[in-house]
């Protein structure tokens, strides 16, 4: 009898502990609530410094909280999740301190090393993500990629695609194709970017990249309809972010975004052709259209640019509010095959999975 009690006592305490490590990761299968923050990808030695403790090991089931330092060592790097649809990526030997991860006051101050941050999205989303140095502060406002290197003294930026702005004065745009050293003293010296402006990090990033477009073609549209139709109206919730939610994508053992828009890719190239329509007007073929409300589908662009669903004048729109492209009626089953389970490779290991995490407790 003891031994019986004994052992419903141990399962009583897994089950607790199970049930504490979810609710402090704060991850569902569908979706993450709306916080930055969550660790996507580590390979190699990262570590993490909070509040209060020593420094321990940071991995792919953390999340960063505010305060939180990240510094990684030689051949590491890690992905952490920004407002949802944008990655930051952290380079090797570098140092990352999570400021404010809260969607409205997100801050993220890069104190040595390299960060490449990825935002998706279409041409007209206006984004709001700052990131700090020593040196500057920067607002990245549109979709595209950014690089910044900061060392004693000295920040670089290099905008590979996109507008980002520097302190608060919105006239002061730094462009795509643009590189600029700002050392605090003299003026900041402008120059192009030339085929030397990359290395084996933004190789890396290219191919996160990619593998993250890749993952959100492969989400199971059966899977998310379901979770979605049983879901309040997800656009008034604060959990999610205005312009979509990170979805758990078995395809790369990590996190992608399902944007809640048409339209939406990476700027590595690679449409996030999967997307969610939530109603608002659309139409239905006809000279009439039709109001749908709490009607959340699941959508897959076509190959040819449109998407599987008929032609959607009304609902979310791809500039991020109501009236413009969304609300689309294709509620049938995945027709996309599961993909490798293999997770995202790392170039510098001989094509090493660098991601191989499980998935998330419910």
């Amino acid at each position: 009898m003891k031994t019986l009690v004994s052992r419903m006592w141990a399962l009583a305490l897994v089950v607790a502990s199970v049930f504490l490590v979810a609710q402090a990761q704060n991850r569902e299968k569908f979706g993450i609530s709306a916080k930055a923050g969550g660790v996507n990808a580590v390979s190699g030695q990262v570590m993490v410094k909070r509040q209060g403790q020593g420094q321990q090991l940071l991995t792919s089931q953390d999340n960063l909280e505010s305060g939180d330092v990240v510094t990684t060592g030689f051949g590491s790097q890690t992905e952490i999740l920004l407002n949802p649809g944008s990655y930051l990526r952290l380079g090797q030997k570098s140092e990352l301190e999570m400021v404010d991860n809260s969607l409205d006051k997100l801050l993220v101050k890069l104190n040595k090393g390299s960060v490449i941050v990825e935002a998706t999205g279409t041409d007209t989303v206006q984004l709001r993500i700052p990131i700090i140095t020593a040196e500057q502060r920067m607002t990245i406002v549109r979709p595209g990629i950014y690089r910044i290197n900061a060392s004693p003294g000295v920040t670089e930026l290099l905008v590979r695609k996109g507008r980002i702005m520097l302190g608060d004065d919105p006239q002061n745009i730094v462009k795509a194709g643009k590189k600029l050293t700002i050392n605090g003293t003299a003026p900041a010296a402008i120059a192009k970017l030339t085929k030397t402006d990359k290395d084996d990090f933004d190789t890396w990033s290219k191919e996160r990249g990619e593998t993250l477009a890749r993952a959100n073609e492969r989400l199971s549209r059966r899977g998310l309809n379901s979770y979605l139709s049983n879901s309040p109206p997800l656009w008034t919730q604060a959990r999610f972010g205005r312009w979509g939610y990170w979805t758990w994508s078995s395809f790369a053992s990590c996190y992608t975004f399902l944007p809640f828009y048409y339209g939406w890719g990476s700027p590595y190239g690679g449409s996030y052709g999967m997307f969610a329509g939530f109603g608002g007007f659309f139409s239905n073929g006809s000279c009439c259209r039709t109001r749908v409300y709490n009607a959340p589908t699941i959508v897959t662009n076509s190959g040819n640019g449109g998407y599987s669903g008929p032609t959607t004048t009304g609902g979310f729109g791809t500039s991020g509010g109501f009236g413009n492209s969304g609300g689309p009626t294709n509620t049938g089953g995945s027709s996309i095959r599961p993909g490798s389970q293999a997770g995202p490779r790392d170039p510098d290991s001989g094509g090493r999975s660098i991601n191989r995490i499980r998935e998330p407790i419910n």
